[in-house]
């Protein structure tokens, strides 16, 4: 960072990754060549990332708004880190190479893009905090699901990185060799824990790990939500009180709930069209009959379809508490 004042910009995330008995020290302009050195190490590294893997630097460096460099002789050995406290900002460790700030930001960049899509996707629920934790093999570190899916997320990216950088001349203590086997590890646990993962973390899961939609648990998530609703003519749905939404500039709307920790859900195009349709005029509570001889117009779909169609958006809705159910208009 250039910013002499770094250091009381980054405290948070500074004390967050601190080991004990160490307090992490960022390089700035004030340290004059050695800034200078390490910036021009740290740019031939982006530059290096972009040349090997054009499209996963694209990818992952979207997620990452700052990055810091820590003096060597203060850091504790971090390496590199991030946190979900304060998304967007990596720390490293004083690079000596190119290599080193690449694998770094393929490493962080891939943290920061799961505390995003954890923050906008159906990721995990309260209940991840129940299920039971991940052994590793190597170190005999134990990790609630949240961490293990990270750490899955972050060595699936390294070990498709290593790929195109095993040429390069690694240190001493990259993860990149070591990275596909604890990828396919910590994905053999995950595919066994599944059933504790919502829907966009099960569907990136399987992708990653080569395995077929159609072999990926049977039943898709549509006809699941379909069948786990139970909807009469004659209910009525509403939106709940300490619910906002907001359309994106994409054009998709995104719903939050105003709790602690906020809420934040994506929403897809049919259930962004039903939400729309439930604010318009008094947003009184309007009844499935009325909703479904509308989506039916709308979607202009067989009636059949639409009433499966709708009783999966809103199935996603109601499990989100974004909408709730009454027996009449309010």
């Amino acid at each position: 960072m250039e910013d002499p004042k770094a250091v009381d910009l980054l405290e948070a995330p500074l004390r967050i990754v601190a080991p004990p008995g160490a307090a992490p020290a960022p390089l700035t302009a004030a340290d004059g060549e050695r800034f200078e050195a390490v910036a021009s190490i740290v740019a031939e590294g982006v530059r290096l990332l972009r040349r090997l893997v054009p499209k996963m630097a694209d990818d992952l460096l979207v997620h990452v708004s700052m990055l810091a460099v820590l003096k060597a002789e203060t850091s504790g050995g971090v390496v590199s880190a991030s946190s979900r406290y304060v998304p967007g900002i990596v720390l490293i460790d004083e690079p000596a190479t190119p290599i080193e700030v690449a694998e770094a930001l393929v490493h962080e960049g891939a943290h920061e893009k799961f505390f995003d899509l954890a923050i906008t996707r159906e990721f995990l629920d309260v209940h991840a905090e129940d299920v039971e934790c991940f052994e590793t093999s190597w170190s005999h570190a134990r990790w609630p699901l949240e961490q293990t899916f990270a750490a899955w997320h972050a060595y699936s990216c390294l070990a498709q990185f290593f790929i195109s950088a095993r040429t390069e001349g690694l240190g001493p203590i990259s993860l990149l060799p070591k990275a596909r086997e604890r990828a396919d590890e910590i994905g053999d646990w995950l595919l066994a824990h599944e059933n504790d993962l919502r829907a966009d973390a099960r569907w990136l899961l399987h992708g990653l790990a080569g395995i077929p939609t159609d072999e990926a648990g049977g039943q898709s998530d549509l006809d699941r939500l379909a069948q786990s609703v139970e909807l009469n003519d004659d209910d009525y749905l509403h939106v709940l009180p300490g619910v906002r939404f907001r359309v994106a500039e994409t054009g998709r709307m995104v719903g939050a709930r105003v709790v602690q920790p906020p809420e934040i859900f994506w929403l897809d195009t049919d259930a962004s069209w039903l939400v729309a349709r439930l604010q318009q005029g008094d947003r009184a509570a309007m009844s499935f009959e009325s909703m479904l001889v509308e989506a039916t117009e709308h979607w202009q779909a067989d009636p059949v379809v639409a009433d499966r169609r709708l009783r999966a958006v809103l199935g996603q809705l109601l499990r989100s508490s974004l909408l709730g159910k009454t027996n009449s208009s309010i």
